[in-house]
């Protein structure tokens, strides 16, 4: 039997996201060490491989970070130490790093591809769509897509970057839903970053630890 690309891609994406630790989506401090950073990095990545079966190579292989609350916090303490940050510059790149918090949902996506032009995420006039799903099927479409043209040390350093094989994107999406409620919270369930085009479909799935499960009427 033969077995359609978006079907293997599909499988392997939910073996990945069987396997993925659960995330918290609260909002508490944390006391992280610069250590505890590569753990919650990993933590907070999927990655994802679109690979038919029909003689195309490699269509999209994507990983990408949430930039959660506590993403952030263990980033902040990574970065502080890296640099040896006064108490001052600590608390401006925190203050920084919470502020994008309130205004976006944001996602360090990574893409690579052996199609032409198939690792291009710049754009809606591309050939992929991406969309970002909660646990009720609200779907909302990204504000904006920036591609990390120049990329930092930063960049390189702390999402695991290789810049020389893969192209790598800023993806950012409102706070809140089209019914004009917030699209994540610790009630939140799951939520799925969708990726759609020509070529085929995948998903990358967070599980949120201690969500309740919605109460049956």
């Amino acid at each position: 039997m033969r077995v359609s690309g978006v079907c293997l891609a599909l499988l392997w994406a939910a073996t990945v996201a069987c396997s993925a630790p659960r995330v918290n989506l609260g909002t508490e401090p944390h006391s992280f060490h610069p250590a505890d950073y590569q753990r919650v990095f990993e933590t907070w990545s999927r990655e994802l491989r679109i690979l038919p079966v029909d003689g195309i190579e490699n269509v999209l292989t994507a990983r990408a970070t949430y930039l959660s609350h506590e993403f952030r916090w263990a980033y902040v303490v990574r970065v502080a130490h890296d640099l040896s940050m006064s108490p001052v510059e600590r608390q401006t790149l925190q203050d920084r790093e919470f502020l994008a918090l309130q205004e976006t949902h944001e996602f360090f996506i990574t893409a690579m591809s052996g199609v032409k032009d198939s690792d291009d995420l710049s754009t809606e006039e591309g050939p992929w769509r991406i969309r970002l799903e909660d646990d009720r099927g609200r779907r909302i479409s990204p504000l904006e897509i920036e591609e990390v043209e120049k990329p930092s040390a930063a960049d390189v350093k702390y999402f695991a970057y290789d810049e020389v094989q893969r192209t790598a994107y800023r993806v950012r999406f409102p706070i809140l839903a089209n019914d004009g409620m917030p699209l994540l919270s610790e009630q939140t369930r799951f939520f799925t970053l969708l990726f759609f085009s020509p070529y085929g479909q995948g998903s990358l799935r967070w599980e949120v630890v201690g969500a309740a499960a919605p109460s049956r009427s």
